[in-house]
């Protein structure tokens, strides 16, 4: 067995960077990729520049750099355990200087911004290119437009400002220089601690006893230091296995973007999965199916890792083959289902002609403790083998209810329902927990609270609130006709079901809707009026809407798709006696002659919309 040692060295600069070209330093499995900025954005964040200007100050990165010294033949092998971010302020510096410290090439571009005949752009960008030792070694302008092959190119539009050149990249070789002397690969010391003797499994122990206290570090990317030895399982479906190591695959390599150290490779017949990136994998492989699920690469301890622990306790010793295919199974239903019932919820042709999808987006609105609380219903119900049919009215019920509730603006009304709302839950962790493991054992928790009569006072609240208060339509006591205001969800979500009700398939099949106004946006009145009330407002042919202007809706009725529309959702449209008396169309533009008669439109048309939403929604599942 060979003896463990942790041995601490000195390394320049320059050592450290020559390993890394080398590929002698390299970046494990476990190791989370690179954060830092590479410049100052806020004052707690730390960034490229700042640290590089602290290794100037102090001449020692002060903090020791921990590897993992591995003898391989014929060289030892440093795997980097903790000061990722560090090597790569470090390397990212030696390599592009400018790219660091940009602003101190200011006075130089000034100077070559003065040349005149020849743009400079070029020369600009080489020196903005250059790496630290390609600065730092430039001595006078003409040999540098030699090294960089652009001497004839140049060189004779520089006439006399050559020495204005070369004294500006002195000044700036000072700069980069420590104490404006001395090189800062050559001077400035690495503290480095070497584990020798350890093997990987141990090393991913020690990154996360290190790290088990930085607050920068997520809880994801703990855990994949802390399962990374836990490969106590098998998954037997080979199709799902060979998408799923794909995935993993694609997570490493997007993990390696941008890393100054050789990173790991994952290889499936080297490596088999273990659990962190089990769980990491099978969420990213379901995020590019269904997009309501998120990547793992999130903060905090990511979607399918909440799960597993919800489901099976924990996240110790609870990786076995059962639990894992049991998981997957149950992970694979639950997306299903939910794709089901917003494809329920949003009949994909409504939405897309009525609405330009913009129902379907408010899907997308779910945070990662949303779906936490809905997926846990649903494999709650799968659990206890409740038909699909009733599940889905479930579902439908609690999710549009929350979508509902966001809608409203005004806080107090707000409170009131939220406390209905069992998806939507501000506190996390233990709180949410404790729900996950509800609605797993209880999940018809989700919507029981959700009655008939509460959706009925929550949509008569939210008409209420867009229909008040009228001051927006009247600037210095005057009317204005103002830019239609957009619709809110709720609206379309009523108008969505009352079309779902009324309009043939055929009908949604073959045209193109818009919102049109029953009594014309361009009409004039007296006193307050509201012309965007929701009562106001109906989903129409688009063709009849642009043919109908601002006449009369009467008009409707002089062509017999016209007629046919008008008399599918005649609940809504005023026959022509009550329109009539409701706008005059004697002149050019028409005027609402009886406000009165105009507010008790709407008022049935809101009542009317909210009981075909609530009588659909409500309906008795056999």
């Amino acid at each position: 067995m060979t003896d463990k040692n942790i041995k601490p060295e000195q390394w320049f600069v320059k050592q450290l960077i020559s390993k890394i070209n080398n590929k002698q330093v390299i970046k494990p499995q476990y190791q989370r990729k690179k954060k830092w900025d590479i410049s100052h954005k806020s004052s707690n964040n730390p960034n490229e520049r700042s640290y590089i200007e602290f290794l100037f100050a102090k001449r020692n990165s002060v903090h020791a750099i921990t590897f993992g010294e591995e003898t391989t033949s014929p060289t030892i092998v440093f795997s980097n355990i903790d000061g990722n971010n560090r090597i790569n302020a470090i390397q990212h510096f030696i390599s592009a200087p400018f790219e660091v410290f940009d602003d101190y090439l200011n006075d130089l571009y000034e100077i070559l911004d003065t040349v005149e005949g020849r743009n400079m752009d070029e020369i600009k960008n080489s020196f903005r290119t250059a790496t630290y030792n390609e600065i730092i070694t430039y001595s006078r302008l003409d040999r540098y437009l030699k090294s960089i092959d652009k001497y004839d190119d140049y060189f004779p539009y520089f006439k006399e400002l050559e020495y204005k050149i070369d004294d500006a990249v002195q000044i700036i070789q000072k700069k980069l220089k420590v104490n404006g002397e001395d090189n800062f690969d050559s001077t400035v010391r690495i503290s480095v601690n070497l584990f020798e003797g350890y093997t990987t499994d141990e090393l991913s122990i020690t990154f996360e006893e290190i790290n088990k206290f930085n607050s920068r570090l997520t809880e994801t990317e703990l855990l994949a230091c802390r399962l990374f030895g836990i490969k106590t399982f098998s998954i037997n479906d080979n199709v799902f296995k060979i998408k799923l190591t794909n995935a993993i695959v694609n997570y490493y390599k997007k993990k390696s973007e941008g890393e100054a150290l050789e990173c790991y490779v994952y290889d499936p017949s080297r490596d088999g999965i273990n659990a962190h990136d089990f769980i990491v994998g099978f969420q990213n492989l379901l995020h590019d199916e269904y997009k309501f699920i998120e990547k793992s690469e999130v903060d905090g301890l990511s979607l399918f890792f909440k799960l597993y622990k919800s489901m099976y306790g924990s996240l110790d010793r609870t990786f076995t083959t059962e639990n894992v295919e049991d998981f997957i199974d149950k992970i694979k239903w639950a997306c299903k289902v939910f794709e089901n019932i917003t494809e329920k919820i949003f009949t994909k042709k409504i939405n897309d002609s009525l609405f330009n999808k913009k129902c379907q987006q408010k899907i997308e609105s779910l945070k990662k403790n949303n779906m936490y609380v809905v997926i846990s219903a649903l494999i709650g119900y799968k659990s206890k083998n409740i038909c699909e049919i009733n599940v889905y009215a479930s579902l439908e019920k609690s999710l549009l209810y929350h979508f509902m509730v966001s809608d409203i603006k005004n806080k107090n009304v707000k409170d009131e329902f939220k406390n209905n709302d069992m998806i939507l839950f501000e506190a996390g962790g233990a709180y949410i927990d404790s729900v996950s493991k509800k609605m797993l054992s209880s999940p018809n928790e989700i919507s029981d609270k959700l009655t008939k009569p509460l959706f009925q006072k929550l949509l008569k609240a939210l008409c209420q609130e867009v229909n008040d208060p009228y001051e927006r339509k009247l600037e210095n006591g005057k009317n204005k006709n103002d830019k239609r205001r957009p619709l809110k969800f709720f609206e379309k979500t009523m108008m969505f079901y009352f079309y779902k009700d009324k309009v043939s398939i055929n009908v949604l099949d073959d045209n193109k809707f818009s919102i049109e106004h029953i009594v014309p946006n361009s009409t004039d009145w007296d006193g307050k009026v509201d012309k965007d009330r929701t009562g106001n407002l109906i989903p129409i042919i688009s063709s009849m809407n642009c043919a109908r202007g601002n006449r009369s809706i009467i008009g409707y009725n002089d062509t017999i798709e016209g007629k046919m529309f008008r008399t599918t959702i005649q609940d809504v449209i005023p026959c022509d006696e009550d329109y009539t008396n409701i706008v005059d169309h004697t002149y050019s533009i028409p005027k609402i002659k009886n406000n009165e008669l105009y507010n008790k439109m709407c008022d049935e048309n809101e009542s009317k919309y909210i009981d075909c939403f609530v009588d659909g929604l409500f309906k008795t599942v056999s």
